[in-house]
């Protein structure tokens, strides 16, 4: 009977470990999904963000070749730019 007892205690001490090794790994292994979904939501922020500078920079090239090919506008030379001061000299 005692050598039994000893079995069915060596066994508990078995299960028992493993269930809180399994609870310590399950808590670690949610904890780190935690810091990944927040990562996730910084980087869908920021994604959205450059995909909006990127449409701002898409629109501003677009008016320009639709100013250049279709009007023939063009950056004028910086000889052929004068710089007028507001309240002009009185």
């Amino acid at each position: 009977m005692n050598r039994l007892n000893a079995v069915l205690l060596a066994i508990l001490v078995v299960a028992s470990w493993s269930v809180v090794t399994s609870q310590y790994v399950s808590r670690k292994l949610y904890s780190d999904l935690q810091k990944e979904q927040k990562s996730e939501q910084q980087l869908d922020v920021e994604y959205g963000q450059l995909m909006l500078e990127q449409s701002t920079w898409g629109a501003h090239a677009l008016i320009q070749h639709a100013a250049e090919t279709r009007l023939d506008m063009h950056t004028p030379d910086p000889r052929q730019v004068q710089v007028i001061s507001p309240g002009g000299g009185a």
